[in-house]
Parts: C-alpha cells; structure tokens; sequence
C-alpha cells in the first residue's frame, strides 16, 4: 500500500504555526515511506476564509521547503483540492443522500431561535449542550416534502442511541471508548447547502485515496462520528494518528496572546526556515542520537510515527532563538550580509513614513529605530515616572493597561491597528483619571526603552501585541 498522506488547513488568515508542524510531520512520513503528501484546502467556512489567506499557506509551505505532490497550486490527479470548489462540483451531496436513504441521518428543521433556547435551558441546568434530537423520528417523506417546498433545514447523522464507541489511536496505549449517548447527532449539510468539516473530511480523505491521517488531538473527540460515516458509507477507514497540541511554557494551548502563532511573523522576523524546521522537529520528534542541529532530509531518515509527541510540545521560543542563533552564525559571510540587508529592507517600507521627518542622514536609521529591531529595552526606571507621579502609580497604570491589552486580545485577537490601540489607550488614561499624555509617555519609555521615539501607536503595531506585552510587563517589574 502506498502511503497518502494531506495537510488541511483553512485558510482563515496567516499560516499558523501549529500548520507548520502537522505538515511537517506529514511530509517527513510521507517521504520516508515514499508516498504521496497532499494539501487539501478546507473553506467551508465561507465568511471566514479569502483566497489570500489560502496563497499565504502555500508561500509559508514553500518557505518551509515542505513541497506537496499534490494541492490547489500544483494539481493532481484527486482534485479539485479546494472544498469549496468540491461543493460547486457536486461532490458532496450523493453521500449525504446516501445516508439519507439508508435512514442513517435526517433532517432537521429546528430554528435557530428553538436551538438557542435549548442551549439557554442545558446550560440552566448544566446539562452537556447538545441537540435533543426533536427532528429524528420525523416521517422521511414528511421530511422530504417539506425541504421539497423550500422550508430551511439542515442533515443530521442518527448516531446510535445505546452503546459504546471504542477505538485506538497509535500513540495512545490503551483503547478509547466513548459512549455513543454522549455524542451528539453532528450536523452534515449545514442549511445553505455546504458541508460541515466532519462529512467534507471524510468524503475528502475517502475519495483522495488518504491512508493515514496524522493530525492534532483537538480531532480526537471527533474519531467516533469520523469512523460512524465511513462505516455507513461502506468504505475502509484511514488510520488515525493524534499528536499533542502545540503549548505555550505554561503548558496552555498555544495562541496569539502569548506567543506569535503566525509562520508570517517568524519569517518576516529573518527566522532562517532551516532553523524554524529544525526547531518543530525538536519539539515533535526528537533524534535517536540525541542530536541538536539536523536538517530536513535527516528527519526524514529518521522520521518515525511511534516517537511522535503527544504529551504537548512546548513552542518555547527561546529553544528557537537559540537554533535560529546556531545557523545564522554557520553561513558563510555572503549569505549572511544578504541576511542583514534582507532583515533591513524587509522593515523599511514599515519605518520610512514614521522617521522621515527626524532623519539627517541614512545611518540615522540606527538608533531612531534601534528599538524596533532588538530584542528587548532596557528603560531607566526614573524615566519611567512622570512628574508628579511615584513609582507605585506608575507600576499600577502599567498593570492596567496590560490586563486591557489582555482583555482585547481575549475579544478582538485579529485587533492591532494604531487606531484602536489609540482608542482603548485613551480609554484607559480616562479609567485611570491621569493625563493620556503621562500614560503615553510611560508606554513610551516602555517599549523604546527612552522618552522619544517614533509615534508611539505605529510603534506598537510595528513591535506586535507579544513583545508590547513582554516590554510592558518588564518595565512594570522596574518598578518595585
């Protein structure tokens, strides 16, 4: 058998780097058993992805050097891989009227206003949240005649009602059994016609010929109604691997609030991609040798399913930092004079409009925005005072301002603009009854490490909501 392995994003704004590692792990099996690995595009979720996001995926792929045999911009013989473009061909609808015929799903006809309130009533009662089923023993050709004459509805698999589901996934060491009353009756053909992910997976990885699928352990639940709808639908299920989920230090999930997840970042921050592979590679898959520095064609060779990670990897950035060090400092002297530049240049068109006006000469550029490119500041703690103000005051309106910038991040995470970041900082000052003037100056020092800089708000957006964050944080430590 020959093995066929996908990666399948959606392409619902930058890469993440949680992308990056599934690949990675996908493509080291794929050409260690010389098989085929696949990147199939899930937009399902129409009002949340853009063809821009899905060629981001393909360029951070490339830059990674985790080329695919088959995808969107390379072609196939098992396309399109796009599901979007799948749902225009009609792909998906034979399946589900399958099901519909053996009497294994149903519609359902239940409004949004009626789910709501049942949601509102388990919640009440703290009840698990799930559909009561109100539409399952509705008569088929009832059913069928009222979605005949238009009346909005979605398809709903009928999962067993008694027993249990028990399955095993190779990194795990004993069988998983989930009972079937826990699981819910998952919706299929959502009601404007489009599949949900569970019904567009299957078919998908059926039909493109997937023998293993190597993804993340949020899909574990999942495995129940995955392996339900190959059995209905007659086909042989692939095997299912799941790897730990990617971790911040403090063993939480990964996410934007405090760690960059963006692959756009890492490389438009001069990360070599070598050194970013190198790095996943560590956290997923450790070498038999015990070694540090390898490349990609070595992971491949020593690439094996069983030592893959599931007790959550730790993203732990200064782990990288130190990698990215180890082969910035290995390439040769042109390689890493184009490095400079290209890490300069890259920053430029960002800098220019902000410096113009305080430039004499080009090398000004050095230290007007020094900070902008290092690492961290180092504020003097008086500067860190306004007049008038005491240390404690000062550490306090720090504190505050970094719990709203949490707060945001927690409601708004795709928010970092200089407008809403001058709006919520306004806010702020008012919430504190300071001068916005003294607050701004504080953050000011705080993340430029001096009294002047650049206008402070673009100077935010440039830095990115992780480092602000760590700056404010570092200086609020000053202050004690």
């Amino acid at each position: 058998m020959s093995v066929r392995v996908r990666v399948a994003p959606s392409p619902t704004g930058d890469p993440h780097v949680g992308t990056a590692y599934i690949a990675l792990m996908n493509h080291c099996f794929a050409r260690r058993h010389e098989g085929q690995f696949i990147l199939r595009i899930e937009d399902t979720d129409q009002s949340r992805c853009s063809p821009q996001a899905a060629e981001a995926i393909f360029a951070a792929l490339r830059w990674l050097g985790l080329d695919y045999d088959e995808g969107p911009d390379v072609g196939g013989d098992h396309g399109p891989y796009v599901q979007s473009q799948r749902v225009a061909a009609g792909i998906y609808q034979p399946h589900v009227e399958r099901l519909l015929d053996q009497g294994d799903a149903y519609r359902c006809f239940c409004t949004s206003e009626r789910l709501a309130d049942l949601r509102a009533q388990q919640q009440a009662a703290k009840q698990a949240i799930m559909y009561d089923r109100h539409c399952r023993d509705l008569d088929p050709a009832e059913a069928a005649s009222r979605a005949a004459a238009g009346e909005p509805h979605v398809i709903r698999m009928k999962t067993p009602l008694e027993g249990d589901c028990t399955f095993t996934d190779r990194l795990r060491p004993h069988p998983i059994t989930k009972a079937w009353a826990e699981i819910d009756d998952q919706v299929l053909i959502k009601s404007d016609g489009w599949p949900t992910y569970h019904l567009a997976a299957v078919v998908d990885d059926h039909l493109m010929g997937i023998t293993h699928v190597i993804r993340a352990e949020e899909w574990l639940n999942s495995v129940p109604k995955h392996l339900w709808l190959y059995q209905h639908l007659g086909w042989t299920a692939p095997e299912m691997i799941h790897v730990g989920l990617l971790r911040n230090a403090d063993r939480s999930k990964i996410s934007k609030r405090k760690n960059p997840v963006s692959l756009l970042h890492y490389q438009r921050r001069g990360y070599l991609p070598e050194a970013f592979v190198n790095f996943l590679a560590l956290i997923g898959h450790s070498h038999p040798d015990e070694r540090e520095v390898f490349d990609l064609a070595e992971m491949i060779r020593i690439f094996d399913l069983d030592r893959l990670s599931v007790g959550g990897p730790v993203f732990d950035t200064d782990r990288l930092d130190h990698l990215q060090g180890l082969y910035f400092r290995a390439l040769d002297d042109d390689h890493r004079r184009a490095e400079i530049h290209r890490a300069i240049d890259a920053r430029l068109d960002e800098l220019l409009p902000l410096l113009r006006e305080r430039m004499v000469f080009g090398g000004d550029i050095t230290f007007l925005a020094d900070f902008l490119f290092a690492r961290s500041v180092s504020p003097h703690r008086d500067d860190l005072i306004p007049k008038k103000w005491d240390a404690a005051r000062a550490r306090a309106a720090l504190e505050a301002v970094l719990k709203a910038l949490r707060q945001q991040a927690k409601q708004q995470p795709e928010v970092w603009d200089a407008t809403a970041l001058e709006e919520l900082l306004r806010h702020q000052a008012e919430a504190l009854g300071c001068p916005a003037k003294d607050l701004f100056m504080i953050i000011r020092v705080a993340i430029a490490g001096r009294p002047v800089s650049p206008p402070l708000f673009d100077c935010l957006v440039i830095l990115g909501r992780v480092a602000v964050s760590e700056r404010l944080q570092q200086a609020a430590l000053r202050l004690r």
